[in-house]
């Protein structure tokens, strides 16, 4: 929720933006009238697709898992281990930024993890709840008195291109001492090194986000801060400051009229990177042998809405 720090300046919005801040009443309403609306028709396209860093990660990496999962609507039944883990960080970072955590709750985090993701077999949730308990723990002890004033905790906005939409779930909006607005992002990891931060500060993601806030607020943005939580045997909580990324947003838009011209197209020929970061496309099964047999014995039916309310989902990366 939006609020006025004392001694910070209030964020303004501007006229006709759609954008919805979480924990917000209208957040039912929107996602209820956004999952009624037609986000991908297979050509000819009757309404503009929406697009969200997910779905264009997901193109670009393999047009047949893009079909798969946003045109079949297909989810696996099992995620990996430490997506899973990054999910539940994230949620656990949003109830602390809205002031609904405080270190005693993470004990019950077994439960929640379960809650979330009934897929999981017991000791694996297990695992994800000890994991994300160690990490949140951690970060939450090193920032409990942050210099950072978190204006939001989660932002929700779409814009409006000529041909099609941008949609973003951006972590949170920050305002330093000196009242530079920031967007604010969470990652874990592995590791973090030079070529790993150099990358987030050039991404698809990163450009999407900073362009949707510039639009959609009366506000210049600084940049981006990064909070890492590192995934090793003790865990590190760096922070690392990037300006926004001009030449990246320009690069973005090229890729998007891109994409959108390859959709329209209709070719959902398969890639051969299968192994991403050591880990198999959860769709590897049907591309090596799409049978009903296979569909129903290691996959569900994912309910639309998810394309958005979950937005962070579905990508295949190291952090989340």
């Amino acid at each position: 929720m939006v609020e006025r720090k004392k001694g910070h300046k209030a964020l303004r919005i501007k006229e006709g933006a759609l954008v919805t801040f979480d924990p917000n009443p209208e957040v039912k309403e929107v996602w209820s009238r956004l999952s009624r609306e037609a986000t991908l028709l297979i050509p000819p396209i009757k309404e503009k697709i929406r697009f969200s860093y997910s779905k264009l990660s997901i193109w670009l990496h393999c047009h047949r898992r893009y079909k798969l999962y946003y045109l079949d609507r297909l989810q696996v039944k099992r995620k990996d281990e430490n997506l899973q883990i990054g999910a539940v960080v994230h949620d656990l970072l949003k109830l602390w930024n809205d002031g609904k955590l405080i270190s005693k709750h993470i004990e019950k985090l077994e439960e929640q993890v379960q809650t979330l993701y009934p897929f999981n077999e017991e000791d694996e949730s297990l695992t994800t709840a000890r994991e994300a308990a160690r990490l949140v723990v951690g970060y939450i002890k090193q920032y409990e008195k942050d210099p950072l004033k978190v204006i939001s905790s989660e932002v929700h906005i779409q814009y409006e291109m000529p041909d099609y939409y941008l949609y973003a779930r951006i972590d949170g909006l920050a305002r330093t001492q000196d009242d530079r607005l920031w967007r604010l992002e969470y990652k874990t990891t592995k590791k973090m090194d030079n070529y790993y931060l150099n990358g987030l500060k050039a991404g698809l993601q990163g450009a999407i986000y900073d362009f949707v806030i510039e639009e959609n607020f009366k506000e210049k943005l600084s940049g981006t801060i990064y909070s890492m939580l590192i995934k090793t045997q003790v865990p590190q909580f760096p922070r690392a400051f990037s300006p926004v990324n001009r030449p990246g947003i320009r690069r973005m838009h090229e890729t998007c009229q891109g994409v959108l011209r390859e959709i329209q197209q209709g070719n959902f020929y398969p890639s051969s990177a299968c192994l991403n970061y050591g880990r198999a496309c959860e769709f590897k099964i049907l591309c090596d042998s799409d049978t009903l047999d296979n569909r129903e014995a290691f996959y569900i039916i994912r309910p639309a809405e998810e394309d958005f309310t979950k937005e962070k989902g579905g990508k295949q990366e190291e952090d989340s």
